[in-house]
């Protein structure tokens, strides 16, 4: 099982922005579980099918989540997107781990709404929640919601939609 506050501590010291390739090349100093975690992450992606069309974006802010109850990941914050890249928090991190990559496009967010939850002692790195308002390919609205969020992090979040809502009225 992997560390919230440790990754997302290290996560949080990476000078950003960078470009998601640069991001997946960086000399990681980390070890164990959340060396593996990052690893096998940065692997994935690197596999997958459309990584070329945004490996030279540039991610704002990174961090690890929660993208369901049993599916952890790590966030890319991206000029016109928010990617997360996860797997099952059941099992341990390895080579055949189920990786999956889910986008949330600015463009067709609707709302944005963020709550730092204020009563544990981490809430310093690991107390955000993201809820995500999507238009789906009908147009039908979805809730989404990222957990275990740094919500020092929700202000490069509420600029990044800001700036797709302007955007949509020019």
């Amino acid at each position: 099982m992997i560390s919230y506050r440790t990754l997302n501590e290290y996560l949080g010291d990476i000078e950003l922005p960078l470009t998601i390739e640069e991001i997946l090349d960086y000399e990681h100093g980390l070890d164990g579980s959340d060396f593996e975690f990052v690893d096998s992450a940065g692997r994935f992606l690197k596999a997958y099918g459309s990584y070329n069309t945004y490996r030279h974006q540039n991610a704002h802010c990174i961090g690890t989540c929660l993208t369901n109850l049993t599916r952890v990941g790590i966030y890319f914050l991206l000029d016109k997107e928010l990617v997360t890249v996860s797997t099952s928090n059941l099992r341990p991190v390895d080579e055949d781990s189920e990786w999956e990559i889910t986008h949330y496009p600015f463009r067709e967010m609707t709302e944005l709404d963020m709550q730092r939850i204020g009563y544990t002692n981490e809430a310093d790195h690991e107390a955000g929640t993201l809820y995500i308002k999507l238009l789906d390919d009908k147009g039908n609205e979805r809730t989404y919601v990222l957990r275990n969020l740094n919500p020092e992090h929700f202000q490069c979040f509420r600029d990044f939609h800001q700036r797709s809502i302007d955007e949509k009225h020019v």
